[in-house]
């Protein structure tokens, strides 16, 4: 008898349980799956804004580095300084005379950098008509997501300004996958100024 039940093999209700456990083992690897593709995402948004975040502050400083160059003592102003620094944009001009001129009027000399709406733009001559080229987008300057923008640059003085604080907060371009919610990073770095203005 016992031979008997060798040969039938797995009864109907073995094989049940058994493709039953198949199908529970088989939902948790997908669920485990679904998470870490979830967590791999925000890894990879978290990477992407702080890469955004830190490179246009390092474009910005080294533009501020070179305010106040001026070999010929040409007497210009170092910086333009926003006359609103707590507006929906937020802007600074950066003087310098590179090429030893006696003028900031030739490329690179003049730079106007501005944060408006999502993204960082700068205008790279002195001429107002030429188009601003945007740097970085989704940068919100809205780190602690209240609806109000924190200025981009802060000077230490509004008329004789030594130092300047710059503040890029990125937001990433889609909500986390975990949570729903928008990921920010923010830089925030401070320039000493060659010259006073």
């Amino acid at each position: 008898m016992r031979a008997l039940r060798a040969e039938r093999g797995f009864s109907l209700v073995e094989l049940l349980v058994s493709q039953g456990v198949l199908v529970v083992l088989l939902a948790i690897a997908a669920t485990m799956l679904i998470q870490n593709t979830q967590i791999n995402k925000a890894q990879q948004m978290t990477l992407a804004l702080q890469a955004d975040a830190r490179n246009t502050v390092s474009m910005v400083v080294n533009a501020l580095r070179t305010a106040g160059w001026d070999p010929t003592n040409a007497g210009f102003d170092s910086l333009g300084l926003d006359p609103d620094p707590n507006g929906s944009d937020n802007l600074i001009q950066i003087f310098a005379d590179l090429n030893a001129d006696g003028d900031t009027d030739d490329q690179d000399e003049e730079i106007t950098v501005r944060h408006t709406t999502d993204r960082v733009e700068w205008r790279k001559v002195s001429d107002p008509n030429q188009p601003f080229v945007v740097m970085a987008e989704n940068i919100t300057n809205d780190q602690d997501d209240d609806g109000v923008i924190e200025p981009m640059f802060t000077p230490n003085s509004m008329t004789n300004p030594n130092r300047v604080s710059v503040r890029i907060t990125a937001r990433s371009a889609e909500p986390d996958p975990r949570t729903g919610q928008f990921i920010r990073y923010t830089v925030v770095t401070d320039v000493y100024l060659r010259d006073e203005l």
